[in-house]
């Protein structure tokens, strides 16, 4: 079934199984990354928030964008400063994770910096249009992120271009080192192989990260978590040569 008529298919459960809108529910959907289980659990958990108060706002959007543009920004365009302003008033860090599923849905392509577009848009499918309901969808978002693997492995695969510089093909070591310990650490840090990895980069790699190593790592410490040893671990799979440099490198160490 192509992309579309699943889509087509979940919205079509999802109207007749909790009776609203197509509007409403392709909404829901859209903020469950079209996951019908957890759209359905999501209306139910808050059926209110869900539905909402009526259509949401663009003009409102508009003027929240307006309200934290700083003096030298573009009329359509968030500076880091900006950004950090509305942060703050969400209650957002910015070395909380959410930043990094928000960043996606609202389009970023560059860390920091936001279009009135993306964030316009972004808003708009997310259903909220003032900053109470924004905040209550950073809820949501982080609780998908945490629950979801299909979609963090969406939102990590994302977060290469996001990170690396604008126009270049791959990920400065210190930038991915971070946003690994920033995506990574609550899922995976238990069995000491992230903390290890970054170790070997900054001593044995001391490279950027191209996209194939960052989406293969992915991999690599998702079967690193059933099998924290390597045992299991074929040297002619078909991981890239730095992660074969790593796992000798812990084997090294190990003995």
């Amino acid at each position: 079934m192509s992309n579309s008529s699943s889509q087509r298919a979940a919205l079509t459960q999802f109207m007749q199984f909790t009776q609203t809108p197509e509007r409403t529910a392709k909404r829901i959907l859209q903020a469950n990354n079209w996951n019908l289980e957890l759209a359905i659990d999501s209306y139910y958990q808050n059926p209110n928030a869900s539905s909402g108060t009526g259509p949401t706002n663009q003009n409102a959007i508009n003027a929240i964008f307006d309200q934290f543009k700083q003096p030298n920004d573009s009329p359509d365009t968030y500076s880091i400063g900006a950004t950090m302003a509305y942060f703050d008033a969400l209650g957002l860090q910015l070395d909380d994770v959410t930043v990094v599923p928000l960043s996606k849905a609202l389009s970023s392509e560059t860390m920091g910096e936001f279009t009135r577009k993306g964030f316009t848009d972004g808003w708009m499918q997310l259903g909220a249009d003032s900053l109470p309901r924004m905040q209550a969808k950073l809820q949501e978002l982080r609780q998908q992120l945490d629950t979801n693997d299909e979609y963090f492995k969406e939102v990590y695969k994302w977060a290469f271009g996001w990170a690396k510089a604008p126009g270049g093909k791959a990920l400065a070591l210190e930038n991915a080192i971070e946003m690994w310990k920033l995506l990574l650490t609550s899922r995976f840090g238990g069995n000491g192989h992230l903390d290890r990895w970054a170790e070997f980069l900054e001593e044995k790699w001391k490279k950027s990260i191209p996209k194939d190593t960052w989406n293969m790592f992915y991999e690599f410490i998702v079967d690193a978590k059933s099998d924290p040893t390597l045992t299991g671990y074929d040297e002619n799979g078909s991981y890239p040569s730095t992660i074969d440099a790593y796992v000798d490198y812990y084997r090294n160490q190990e003995q």
